[in-house]
């Protein structure tokens, strides 16, 4: 009797195994409970307190499963909410955290930055869509805060870049030499609104800001 309990209860264990699942579930965990019952030693019967912490393991598990899905139920309704707000930017003018932006051939555009203290030297980098720099802007002695600076949309030999999508870091040293702390941002009006990744994001002249990256939203000035 008890080589065919034990010849059951492996069997029953194995199915779980060749189910193709790499985790158990909580289904997975009372189909194990059940079949340990039922194939247990009638001369030799499973300790009841064993038996009663295995069973509080099993409540402790079907909780935690239930809070899983209540957060996914309420991240899908923070994530419809945040799908109708952006629609409303939609002909705004938004400022995001990022370096992205595209322009056109012979256009240019403002760089804006900010410092977290006051700054000895100030590198701008241009880069290209491929992550080359094509121009590096070098500035001297700027004070904390929002700062900006005029690309002419020309590379370091004086040329004209080509119609892109293009990028800028930001580097900032004080007398000594030191790296200081500087963020980026883009500044430009809203076109529309994506939807994809489980993530909202807002298209301007063909970038794609992220919903989360937004800092100030105002109306166009004329």
């Amino acid at each position: 009797m008890t080589v065919s309990a034990v010849s059951t209860s492996t069997s029953s264990a194995n199915n779980l195994y060749s189910s193709g699942s790499s985790t158990l579930g909580k289904n997975d965990f009372l189909t194990l409970m059940i079949t340990q019952l039922q194939n247990q030693d009638p001369l030799n019967p499973a300790d009841s307190t064993q038996f009663v912490a295995e069973l509080a393991q099993f409540t402790s598990l079907e909780q935690l499963t239930n809070v899983n899905d209540n957060l996914k139920i309420v991240q899908a309704f923070n994530q419809s909410i945040n799908n109708a707000q952006a629609v409303s930017f939609v002909g705004k003018t938004i400022k995001a955290s990022g370096a992205m932006f595209q322009i056109s051939s012979g256009e240019t555009h403002e760089v804006q930055y900010q410092l977290g203290e006051d700054a000895d030297k100030v590198y701008v980098s241009i880069l290209d869509s491929t992550g080359q720099t094509v121009k590096k802007i070098e500035m001297d002695q700027m004070t904390a805060g929002q700062q900006s600076v005029i690309w002419d949309g020309k590379d370091d030999n004086g040329n004209t870049v080509a119609a892109g999508t293009y990028s800028f870091s930001v580097q900032a040293t004080d007398k000594d030499g030191n790296v200081m702390s500087t963020a980026a941002y883009v500044e430009d009006i809203v076109t529309g609104v994506s939807y994809h990744d489980s993530n909202t994001y807002l298209l301007s002249n063909g970038i794609e800001i992220p919903y989360s990256a937004i800092i100030e939203v105002t109306e166009p000035t004329n």
